[in-house]
Order: C-alpha cells, then sequence, then structure tokens
C-alpha cells in the first residue's frame, strides 16, 4: 500500500560552490569581528588622544595659526598740580608693527608648531620696505631688515603721528598692522620737568614722580586676540579682550603751577645775571609742608628726551658715530635731569645761625638783648688754630644783631654754650643727618657726624654752617619749623591719589615729625630775624606793599681738593611770609656765582622777586577747588566722526582754538599731528584759550609746535 505523500531526504545547499565553506565562515567570523573591534578602539583612542590629552596643544596652535594676542598697555594716570590743572597726561595713539611670516611661504605653507621658515620673499618685503621709508623717514635696508626678521611681531616705529598713520593705512600693505598705545605728554613743556619726571616710550618712569609712583600711574596691561582673515591680516577687535587693561591711577600734586612758573623765571633772571654753576629753589607752606614749587637750572622738556634721530631706534642699531654722538647728549642732560635740592648736599654756613640760637633759647643758654663781644672781627680761640674772622669789624653786639649781621664769631660763642650731645640732638630734631621723607629717588641724608668725632674746630664751626652737610630741601624744612610754631613737617609732593574713574583712593595730610622748639621760642625768632630784613644783611629781601618777611641770608665757601676756595661759592636765602602767619618758605641757592657776591647780593633780590609775584598772584585767585574733578582726561574722550574734538579739524593746517576750553585745544592740536605747547601767565587760572601761534590755517608740518595761549576770556 503506497502512501499519498513520499519523504524526501534534505538536500544539504551548498554555499560559494563549495561544501567546506560554511565551516571556514564560522571559523573566521570572530577574528574579522575581533578586528574591526580592534579598529574602532583605535579609533576612538585616537579621538580620546586628540580631544583631550593633546586638546589644550592642538587648540594653541589652531590658534596661533589663525590669530595673535596682542599686548594692550593701559592708558597711563595723570599727573595734575592742586587746582587740577593737566601737567602729565597720556593721548591716544598707535604703533605700527609687521608680522615677518607674510613674507616668508614656507612658513606660510607650513604645519606643526616648529614649521621651518625658509627663504623670505625679498622682493616681497622690499617692495614694502620702499613704500615705508618715505613716510616713517628710515632708510629702507633698516625697514627690510625689520620685516625679514624671523619674529611674530616686530615693531617698525612708536606712536605715529597722525599723517603717517592715516597714509599708511590707506597702502593696505600686507604684513603691516597698528597697535593702539598712549603716549605721554607734558602740556606745559619744562615747566616743573625735574619733579615729574618722564617715562620712555614703553611708558615706564625714568624720573621724579613719574619713577617714584610708576606702580600706581601704570596700571596692569591687558591682551587682545585679534583674528586673521583669509589674507593673513589681523582683525583687531575691541572686545576680543583675554586679559582686559587696567588704566593707572591720576596723582593730585601739591604743587601750584603758577608758582612754579614764577620761581622758574626768577631763576632764569638769577642765572642770566650772576652765571652760577646751577640755581635752585624750593617753595613750600610752612604749615603743612606741601611743596608749592621745586625747580633747578638747567633743565629740560620731557616731551624730547632724545634727538629725532634716535628716536625708535634700539642702541644697538646705531653706528659707532651715532652712539658717541647719543651718549654725548645723553651726558648734557644727566645734569638737567638732576633734582638739586633733593640731591645735592652743601654746607650751609650762615643760615645754620638761625638753629644755633634757636636751640640755645630753647635751653636758656642765651636770651633777648644779650650783649656779646665779637671782638672786632678776628677772635683766635686757640692759638693752635686757624682764627674765626667776619666779615665786618663788630664789637659788643646783641643776639639779635648777631643774626642781622651774621657774625661768625658771635654764632660761635653762643653755640659752645650748649653741651655738644644736646647740640647734635637738636641739629637731629631739625631733620639733619636723615632723609625729609619725600620718597624721591637720590635723596640725600647729608652728613652730620656724632658729637663723640667732633674735633675742637667742628664745635665752633658747625655754630655757623661748617662741618656739616644738607640738603637745600633739608635746610628750608628745619626753617619751616620756626615758622609753624616749632614743629618739623614731612614734606609733601603728592596729595592725593585717584583711580581712572576718579574715586579717591589714597590722600596724604600734613605729618608732624617732631616738636622741635617751643612755640615760645619759635615766635621769638620769627621776629629776631624779621630784622635781617630791614636792618641786617638781607635789606634786598624786602617785598613790597608793606609785607612783611623774615628769613636769613647765606654764604659758604667751596671745599676743592680738601680747601676752601675763597672764590667759589653757594649762596642763598631762605625767607618766610606773610610774617604774621608765613604761608609761603622760599629757599633760594646759586652755586658759585660769578664775582665775590654774597647771599644778600644775588640771592635775596630772587626771593624778593617770587614772593612779591606770589602775593600778587594770591590777590588775584581765588582759594583753589581740593576736590578737583579728575574725571575729565583726554583718554576718556571718544575718537569718533561725531566727537567735539574732531570737528572742523584738517589735517596738515592749525586748527581754530579761539575760545575752546583748555583740554578740547589739545586734543585738535594733536589730531592734526602737532605738539601742543600752553602758556599763562602768572597769577591768571587757565581756562580757556586766548590765543594761539600759528595763526588758524596755516599750514602745519607734523611734529611741529602749535603755542597755546590760556586764561580766563
Amino acid at each position: 500500500m503506497s502512501l499519498p505523500f513520499t519523504t524526501q531526504p534534505r538536500v544539504t545547499r551548498r554555499l560559494l560552490g563549495r561544501q567546506e565553506a560554511e565551516d571556514l565562515l564560522g571559523a573566521r567570523l570572530p577574528w574579522l569581528l575581533g578586528a574591526m573591534l580592534l579598529w574602532a578602539l583605535a579609533i576612538l583612542l585616537r579621538l580620546f588622544w586628540l580631544q583631550v590629552v593633546e586638546h589644550t596643544r592642538y587648540r594653541l596652535r589652531a590658534e596661533q595659526q589663525h590669530t595673535t594676542i596682542v599686548p594692550i598697555p593701559p592708558i597711563r594716570g595723570e599727573l595734575r598740580d592742586r587746582r587740577g590743572e593737566p601737567l602729565a597726561i597720556s593721548i591716544k595713539v598707535e604703533s605700527l608693527f609687521a608680522d615677518p611670516r607674510v613674507f616668508y611661504p614656507d612658513y606660510k605653507a607650513g604645519k606643526g608648531e616648529d614649521r621651518p621658515w625658509g627663504q623670505p620673499d625679498r622682493k616681497a618685503a622690499a617692495q614694502v620696505a620702499a613704500k615705508l621709508a618715505p613716510i616713517l623717514e628710515q632708510p629702507k635696508a633698516m625697514l627690510l631688515e625689520k620685516l625679514l626678521r624671523r619674529k611674530p611681531f616686530v615693531y617698525l616705529e612708536r606712536h605715529l603721528a597722525p599723517a603717517k598713520t592715516d597714509a599708511i593705512r590707506a597702502m593696505d600693505l600686507d604684513g603691516i598692522e597698528f597697535q593702539p598705545e598712549s603716549r605721554r605728554y607734558y602740556p606745559r613743556g619744562s615747566l616743573a620737568a625735574q619733579i615729574l619726571g618722564f617715562t620712555n616710550i614703553d611708558g615706564i618712569g625714568q624720573l621724579g614722580i613719574e619713577q617714584t609712583y610708576d606702580k600706581q600711574l601704570a596700571g596692569m596691561k591687558g591682551e587682545l586676540i585679534a583674528p586673521r582673515d583669509a589674507h593673513g591680516k589681523l582683525l583687531i577687535l575691541q572686545e576680543n579682550y583675554s586679559k582686559i587693561p587696567v588704566n593707572g591711577a591720576s596723582l593730585q600734586l601739591s604743587i601750584d603751577a603758577t608758582i612754579q612758573h614764577i620761581v622758574e623765571d626768577a631763576l632764569a633772571e638769577g642765572v642770566r645775571l650772576s652765571h652760577p654753576k646751577t640755581a635752585y629753589a624750593v617753595v613750600v607752606d610752612p604749615q603743612t609742608g606741601e611743596i608749592l614749587a621745586l625747580a633747578g637750572t638747567p633743565t629740560f622738556d620731557p616731551n624730547h628726551i632724545l634727538p629725532k634721530k634716535f628716536m625708535n631706534r634700539p642702541e644697538s642699531e646705531l653706528s659707532a658715530a651715532e652712539r658717541d654722538e647719543l651718549h654725548h647728549d645723553l651726558d648734557l642732560q644727566k645734569e638737567a635731569r638732576k633734582v638739586h635740592p633733593v640731591e645735592d648736599v652743601y654746607e650751609p654756613g650762615s643760615t645754620m645761625k638761625i638753629f644755633t640760637v634757636a636751640s640755645a633759647l630753647e635751653e636758656r643758654k642765651v636770651h633777648l638783648g644779650e650783649l656779646i663781644n665779637c671782638e672786632e672781627g678776628r677772635w683766635k680761640y686757640n692759638p693752635k688754630i686757624p682764627p674765626i674772622t667776619d666779615t665786618h669789624r663788630h664789637g659788643l653786639l646783641t643776639m639779635e644783631q648777631i643774626l642781622w649781621q651774621s657774625s661768625n664769631i658771635g654764632a660761635a660763642k653762643i653755640g659752645i654754650r650748649m653741651d655738644p650731645a644736646v647740640r647734635y640732638q637738636y641739629l637731629r630734631k631739625f631733620g639733619f643727618g636723615d632723609v625729609t621723607g619725600l620718597n624721591m629717588p637720590g635723596e640725600s641724608a647729608g652728613r652730620l657726624i656724632a658729637p663723640d668725632r667732633w674735633t675742637v674746630p667742628t664745635q665752633y664751626t658747625l655754630s655757623y654752617g661748617y662741618g656739616l652737610s644738607v640738603t637745600p630741601l633739608q635746610i628750608l624744612m628745619a626753617g619751616c619749623a620756626l615758622a609753624n610754631g616749632g614743629k618739623l613737617m614731612q614734606p609733601i609732593l603728592v596729595e592725593r591719589i585717584y583711580n581712572d574713574r576718579g574715586l579717591l583712593l589714597k590722600e596724604f595730610k600734613p605729618t608732624v615729625r617732631a616738636q622741635v622748639v617751643s612755640e615760645e621760642t619759635a615766635n621769638m625768632m620769627k621776629e629776631v630775624l624779621k630784622g635781617v630784613i630791614t636792618q641786617g644783611t638781607g635789606k634786598m629781601a624786602k617785598l613790597d606793599n608793606g609785607v612783611e618777611a623774615f628769613g636769613k641770608t647765606g654764604t659758604s665757601r667751596k671745599l676743592i681738593n680738601g680747601q676752601y676756595d675763597l672764590h667759589r661759592h653757594y649762596a642763598s636765602f631762605m625767607g618766610f611770609f606773610p610774617a604774621d602767619k608765613p604761608q609761603y618758605g622760599v629757599l633760594v641757592m646759586l652755586d658759585d656765582p660769578a664775582g665775590d657776591t654774597t647771599g644778600g647780593d644775588v640771592a635775596a633780590p630772587l626771593f624778593k622777586r617770587i614772593g612779591d609775584e606770589i602775593m600778587r598772584y594770591r590777590e588775584t585767585t581765588p582759594d583753589p577747588d581740593r576736590q578737583a574733578d579728575l574725571k575729565l582726561s583726554l583718554r576718556d574722550w571718544p575718537v569718533s566722526e561725531t566727537d567735539e574734538a574732531a570737528v572742523h579739524v584738517e589735517r596738515g593746517k592749525v586748527p581754530d582754538l579761539a575760545g575752546l576750553s583748555l583740554k578740547a585745544a589739545i586734543q585738535r592740536v594733536v589730531l592734526v599731528g602737532g605738539v601742543p605747547k600752553v602758556e599763562a601767565a602768572p597769577g591768571v587760572t587757565a581756562v580757556k584759550v586766548v590765543g594761539q601761534s600759528p595763526d588758524p590755517g596755516t599750514a602745519l608740518e607734523a611734529g611741529s609746535v602749535v603755542k597755546i595761549k590760556a586764561g580766563n576770556p
């Protein structure tokens, strides 16, 4: 019997035409999957290495290829006088720099951090150098050398004039870029230059206040990330700061610009008449210690530290002849940059007599009206020692007359009444042998030896100003102690420090260093010293209009090679006014004036000139606003087409400054490529521009001076 369905045996289907292929695939598949897994793992590990381990390195390499970090210096803080007049400001300028990598084709085409520079495209660099040379007024060969330096950043010229900036920017040269900076400018030129100091091309203080307060003035630099376009040019965007710069603080000084001008004019007259080696003067408020003026000759203009030919050129680039010329010029400026009243030391001579008498009065070793024998002008106090002599022969003189007639013999006889140790302590309390606390570079402490080292002559000569050395500022501050009731004050040159938003950071208030003598003794000395001007050696110091003053002349021989030279000397006068409550203490010093002159002959007349002009200025000028707004400054002005200072300004022509504020006038002159020089008459508060030179519309070469006469319209 047959079944309806017959089950056929299953036939195995061949794979790949071979019976064993299935077995082969099954055997190889784990290996294929393992290889793929390993490959995927390798890729993942490589990605991890690139994205995590080496992420920072490759990011920096990419940024270096497409961006450049440009250093952005902060705006340096301003220096202002006690009335808010600008003495040192910073103006926005641009500096020119090159990216030499543009001229190296191999470097541009290469990859990696250590890519080779290869050979430069000298032809392309030479073309750029040829276009820049006439504008920058630099040799083409020098510019070509800078363009081919193997560095990513090379300065071509710092602080360009606006006309140069416009001309170069219009040419749109490859590899040439601009960096915003600020340039230090001193609107009053050489006024108070030795006090203010100056900055170098990098904005670092080199002298005076600029050096002493460099950290506060400088601020903190920033960094700007500048991306490159497809052609490698930098796109400087102000918002791309990687580190925001912090502008420097502004300083309000105790200096009064008008009194400083008065003093400098008087010194110039003294030099013209007496031909001294140097002349210097200091004006101080005895009640507070504030320095109102400090000046010396010769001086300098901090706007022009070096001749133009040496600007923007490091010494390494100069020829041997040019280096010699540069060093000679720097040697000439060295004396002009000295702050003589702070750095110079000398034997004070007769001005020391007032401190001898004041100490003796305080110790009750002498009294008013006491008669002292002055030995007819010659006193042989020891047979083995040269005698003490006076310029004039006097017999009996009162204590007051000894000061009026400046008797060496009388002063010596008063001085030796005191115990040496006591005298020494008084001299120390008056500030001799120690710095004043002014905090100025190069300040000298003078020289005052201890009493155990005094010789017999020293005990006598100290009484009339020999055997010790002092600075002019030291002796003036000591004199102020007799003018203010016996208090030795610490001198003040900086009154306030403000941040760049005008907020007060620090204030320096009057500081009493010591009560040297009693108020009673100080008042007696004030009355006695009036006679020096009315009846004694300082008659030529008498002030006009009945203004009473008191003071003392000083004449001291110079010590040359261990011997006193009878033909070389210092001549000085120290005085104070108004006598009832002195507001001004003045020391005038002439170093080596011509002829056999005395302090009463050449220094006292300069004191009179300074005192009379100060009093006229004081009568016509209200008290300063001690809280002057320091927020207004040139650096805060926007540079835009709508800026008031940029309206109607034509490059290459003198702008019309009539009626403008001083700030607006300065900015307009700078914008047209000129150098503003502000002039103001003594006693006038500079508010508006009342005159100018050259006239408006006159052709103006870049760097030429435009004089701005400021005053009250």
